[in-house]
């Protein structure tokens, strides 16, 4: 792909042609005097911002795991995902104060012409836009997870397993193209597109209206000064309902709520239930980034030999909830060794070691 893949290069693409109408309607603007296109040149400067976030979230998240970040940056996404989504929402807020304001106190479109042709190419623009992301906005692996996440997943459970010797599941390496983190960051950029496209249609059909039925400036204001205003609060509704679901989902990721669909009371049930186990507990289960689910769990068995036969079982069970990647720490309760040292661990005093007590 070279240096820059296909998400990044639309981002860019994006990028440079919302620079230039900015520009441009802000130039038209001041020199039009007219209100409504200098507003929407700042519309067209929050889709830069998120533009910005959107490709500098890519770039971060490519970064390789090092000692510092074991993980890599698969988070950078799912924050610039959020980022963008509080900037829209914050954006929404100060439109639909402003829609309040024109309802209270409304106002004529003095130059109609104008901005209908601005307008007109600035919808043309972000529907551009919508057609550059449609196709990877939404788009996930069947089975919740990327390539990365099932390759490492193996990686990961053997490490945190490695005295039962388990080698990694056949199915953790399946192929997919298509990381849902990055589905993420894309929505958040899409979501500024989107609210950008409402404005632009409100913004003809408002000017419209005003040039079909031009109003003298010594008219007073009836019907057609209240469009503009009430298509705005509308187009607020919407885009708030498309955004808050994108917070809720990325504020879960970050928080390291249990993941969407996984329920870790039927997981917990089912490890009690092994054969083998004697105790589980300290288990955790989030998304590292969207798609990409981690568990840890300690379990309590009697011997070594007890736990190499339950833990190709406890795995399976994560697979079936969608968790490929999985850190198991055994804790013996009994060793037959001289010094009859066995390890416990507390959730309350963290691990540690005691002594059995002798008859």
């Amino acid at each position: 792909m070279g240096r820059y893949n296909g998400k990044t290069c639309r981002l860019i693409f994006m990028l440079v042609i919302t620079a230039l109408f900015f520009l441009a309607e802000l130039v038209s603007g001041y020199l039009g005097n007219s209100i409504a296109l200098v507003s929407d040149s700042f519309n067209m400067l929050s889709d830069l911002i998120s533009l910005c976030v959107g490709i500098s979230a890519l770039r971060l998240a490519r970064f390789q795991r090092s000692p510092r970040f074991t993980y890599g940056l698969p988070r950078t996404e799912v924050l610039g995902a959020l980022s963008n989504a509080v900037f829209l929402t914050a954006l929404c807020f100060t439109i639909f104060v402003q829609a309040l304001m024109r309802l209270v106190e409304p106002q004529k479109i003095s130059d109609p012409e104008l901005v209908l042709i601005v307008g007109a190419l600035g919808l043309a623009i972000n529907i551009v836009g919508l057609v550059i992301f449609q196709d990877c906005c939404f788009c996930k692996s069947p089975d919740g997870g990327t390539e990365e996440t099932r390759q490492s997943g193996g990686q990961d459970g053997e490490a945190g397993v490695a005295a039962s010797g388990n080698q990694p599941d056949s199915r953790d390496k399946k192929k997919d193209d298509s990381p849902a983190a990055a589905a993420l960051n894309i929505r958040g950029v899409m979501l500024h597109v989107l609210g950008d496209a409402l404005g632009s249609v409100v913004v003809v059909v408002a000017a419209t209206i005003f040039y079909i039925w031009p109003l003298s400036p010594e008219t007073p204001c009836n019907w057609e000064c209240y469009v503009d205003p009430s298509l705005t609060i509308i187009m607020v509704v919407i885009i708030m309902s498309t955004a808050f679901p994108l917070l809720k989902e990325t504020a879960g990721i970050l928080l390291q709520m249990v993941p969407e669909g996984v329920d870790g009371k039927k997981i917990d049930e089912a490890l009690q239930q092994v054969p083998g186990v004697q105790g589980v507990h300290e288990l955790h289960m989030w998304e590292l980034a969207a798609g990409r689910n981690v568990a840890t769990v300690h379990v309590k068995s009697a011997t070594l030999a007890a736990f190499q036969h339950a833990e190709h079982q406890i795995r399976e069970i994560f697979h079936q909830e969608g968790i490929h990647s999985t850190t198991i720490q055994l804790e013996l309760t009994h060793q037959d060794k001289p010094n009859g040292v066995a390890l416990l661990c507390s959730a309350e005093q963290g691990c540690k070691t005691s002594e059995k007590s002798e008859d």
